[in-house]
């Protein structure tokens, strides 16, 4: 009977409380600490804390590392709390941050050291990390050649997806947090795709699906693809064309899952930039919104875009530049972009997922 009212609180009280509180209430006896560690309570609670009150906005300066509460209507950034992190992440000289978040997934920040090319799985809530090992014996991760997403198979088992170029080679692998070992990936392209003139985007998860944008660098360009990769049979599925978007300058893609949705956003230009928001209807791009022209130094304090459904905002760390209205559903929760650009931090929903099991 003990055991029985034990699992009654569980499953009907401590579910409903903040994840926060969640680990503080891990400290009352060894078998609350094991029936709130199990992975069926933290997928449910998970789920059931997947809303806008329970989202984050992480900052990450060359000094200082802080932590926001965001306002679900406005998108306003609420006083910051700061946070140690826990891993190496000075610069060789310990003058700044020398550290990149790349992607986040479930509550768990993928974050590259860029002094040393380690790459660490953090969740900044519980502050638990764990360093992944190297999958080549030559160096880890680097930052104008390689790639990464993270994703869940059809087992529920948490997983990394790297993807690495050097001297014209090109290799894959899944990194699994379950059996702690890296398994290889099939993946061949052209070899024009290995070099340095085209650069990988991290993945974005959608539907099932991470998709990746691979970008010619040279100015002007427009050879843009988007490749796919199937989470279920973890394999890549191909290449296809983005849509042609005609440009005299610099051209930026990004992709942001909006509640299994695929939206892309498009910069263009050179003196000015002319951002385009697209949505994926089966395998069409189709125009929904165009932005006004802004100047190349607006554009370049850009980090993300954010939706709330019945709004998109453009954001540029904690100000906010672009609200757009778009005639959606409204949703429960933000929908932004996994990776920022040109800055370091993260928006994402805190959970009690550990980057370890």
């Amino acid at each position: 009977m003990a055991e029985l009212s034990t699992l009654l609180i569980v499953y009907n009280i401590l579910i409903r409380v903040p994840p926060k509180a969640v680990g503080r209430f891990r400290c009352v006896c060894n078998t609350w600490r094991e029936y709130l560690s199990e992975d069926t309570f933290i997928k449910l609670h998970s789920s059931r804390w997947a809303i806008a009150s329970n989202q984050k906005a992480l900052i990450l300066d060359r000094d200082s590392c802080s932590l926001h509460s965001v306002d679900f209507e406005t998108h306003d950034y609420g006083p910051g709390r700061t946070l140690t992190i826990p891993f190496p992440h000075r610069s060789y000289n310990n003058v700044f941050n020398d550290v990149s978040i790349l992607t986040h997934l479930n509550g768990i920040l993928c974050v590259a050291h860029n002094l040393t090319s380690d790459l660490y799985l953090w969740n900044p809530l519980t502050n638990a990390y764990t360093r992944l090992p190297p999958p080549f014996p030559n160096g880890f991760y680097s930052g104008k050649l390689d790639a990464v997403a993270l994703y869940t198979d059809m087992r529920g088992d948490f997983k990394v997806l790297y993807i690495r170029r050097r001297d014209g080679t090109l290799a894959a692998g899944s990194y699994s947090r379950s059996e702690q070992c890296w398994t290889d990936i099939p993946l061949t392209m052209p070899e024009e795709y290995l070099t340095t003139r085209y650069e990988w985007s991290a993945g974005t998860l959608c539907r099932g699906t991470l998709y990746f944008t691979l970008t010619e660098c040279i100015i002007p360009s427009n050879n843009r693809f988007l490749i796919d990769f199937d989470t279920n049979s973890e394999l890549f599925l191909g290449m296809s064309f983005l849509p042609q978007i005609p440009n005299s300058g610099f051209t930026i893609v990004r992709l942001v899952d909006a509640k299994d949705q695929l939206v892309m956003f498009t910069a263009t230009g050179f003196r000015e930039m002319r951002i385009v928001m697209w949505v994926l209807q089966g395998e069409m791009w189709h125009q929904m919104q165009s932005l006004p022209p802004i100047s190349l130094d607006q554009w370049t304090s850009l980090t993300h875009f954010v939706t709330t459904g019945d709004k998109w905002f453009v954001m540029a760390q904690y100000e906010k530049y672009f609200e757009i209205h778009s005639g959606m559903e409204s949703y429960d929760r933000f929908y932004p972009e996994t990776n920022w650009m040109l800055s370091n931090g993260a928006l994402f929903t805190q959970t009690l997922y550990s980057p370890t099991i």
